[in-house]
């Protein structure tokens, strides 16, 4: 049974093909209470009644059961039998008596069938005043479900929660363990007195200081985002990298691996998870996996691929939008292609970015300039007409880069803004 380690993640398929589950929480603290809640796509409870902890001990149809008192708790999912739209379940502990840095210990452990499949050990360390810590994540992504051990801490205790996920308490609400009082139906989101946007952002940046370069990186993508207004904004980002045969320098000179990482710095400000998807193209389009700050480290040397004699823009683009919707995600989505080079079949990507500017993706398109390259067809699709909204953006740089990381970062995100406000404005998100 492997432990997991704060922000991994896995597929559920791959540690068993059960959907009836049992979430086991231990957390050795003397006034934590244990819940968990049935959040929809954007993170908000909008039925309370999948609100499930001490006074209210299973969902409607018992999809969600909760068993055993004090500092242990079990709680039987059957996630098949949930209704589509609970897309989230979210485990948390919370005090509103003691921070939650008192815990001395405990795990979550995850079973089915009778045998533990995970296990995710818990412990007070680098806790201060939080009062409230999410702990496991089960969710749909892909058509699929996946788990994630999350173990973020943040202040505020179970009020604040239900506030941020869209729910409303009452006045008693956050009082001691196996009190926690009903809260009402839900009403807009609240205003929460915390940030869990600027929380995880700040767990992704601790975690960014075990990988040379890449704080200074994630704090210098900060500074351009929040000159735009952009600083708590929410986007999926995916990297596109070009492997025809013209790219063999960058790859070999190290300049496509600092480009990955600024890539993955700009992820750390806008993704919740801090990780980007990495698509290959030259004639052939291919999935090459995701990038974090796990393995950004050796991400782009351990690429295996053969370059490629040609350089065809639509069929990747393709790809990235079926992906993008086949992610059923509220979320927009930032694509960074990277390109040296023209594309054949210029028509059908002018359909492609016709087509994709009625959907919630933003095209910034990077071009490495290396000896004599005609960039007119991007320069093209910046400006193209017959879109709902302006959807691309296109720069070139000369190679090798030179440019400092304030510049790249300015050009990086040069009018996501005005795309991010256009696009709420077309009602495409």
């Amino acid at each position: 049974m492997p432990d997991l380690i704060s922000g991994q993640k896995l597929k559920l398929s791959d540690i068993t093909p059960q959907h009836q589950l049992t979430v086991r929480v231990e957390v050795r603290h003397p006034d934590a209470d244990l819940s968990v809640f049935g959040l929809d796509g954007d993170r908000q409870l909008k039925d309370d009644r999948y609100f499930v902890f001490f006074n209210q001990p299973q969902s409607p149809a018992g999809e969600i059961r909760l068993s055993g008192d004090g500092q242990s708790r079990s709680f039987a999912v059957n996630l098949d039998a949930l209704p589509a739209s609970i897309e989230r379940l979210i485990f948390v502990a919370t005090s509103d008596s003691q921070p939650l840095s008192a815990m001395q210990g405990g795990a979550v452990t995850l079973s089915a069938g009778g045998g533990d499949l995970a296990r995710y050990p818990l412990s007070g360390a680098g806790l201060k005043s939080e009062k409230a810590l999410m702990l496991l994540e089960l969710y749909r992504h892909s058509g699929e479900w996946r788990l994630q051990a999350v173990g973020q801490g943040f202040d505020g205790g179970l009020q604040s929660l239900l506030e941020y996920f869209g729910g409303e308490a009452s006045d008693d609400a956050g009082t001691a363990a196996g009190h926690a009082a009903q809260p009402a139906a839900p009403t807009p989101p609240a205003a929460a007195p915390v940030s869990l946007v600027k929380q995880r952002q700040e767990v992704l940046l601790k975690k960014a200081e075990s990988t040379p370069g890449m704080v200074n990186l994630i704090k210098q993508a900060a500074v351009s985002l929040e000159k735009r207004g952009l600083s708590e904004a929410r986007y999926r980002v995916k990297l596109v990298l070009d492997i025809s045969a013209s790219m063999t320098l960058e790859f070999r000179s190290g300049a496509v691996d600092e480009l990955v990482r600024r890539a993955l710095a700009l992820a750390a400000r806008l993704d919740d998870d801090g990780q980007v998807d990495v698509y290959l193209f030259g004639i052939q389009s291919h999935r090459a996996g995701q990038v974090s700050l796990d393995n950004v480290m050796g991400f782009v040397p351990g690429l295996r691929f053969q370059f490629e004699g040609g350089t065809h823009y639509a069929p990747i683009m393709k790809m990235l939008r079926e992906d993008s919707r086949r992610e059923e995600s509220r979320e927009p989505v930032l694509i960074l292609f990277i390109t040296d080079g023209a594309t054949s079949n210029r028509n059908a990507a002018e359909r492609e970015i016709r087509d994709s500017s009625r959907e919630p993706l933003f095209w910034k398109f990077m071009g490495i300039e290396a000896g004599r390259v005609d960039f007119e067809f991007l320069e093209k699709l910046d400006d193209l007409p017959g879109r709902t909204v302006d959807n691309a953006d296109f720069f070139k740089v000369r190679s090798p880069i030179r440019l400092s990381d304030a510049e790249l970062f300015e050009l990086l995100v040069n009018e996501l803004d005005t795309w991010d406000r256009d696009s709420k404005r077309a009602g495409l998100r």
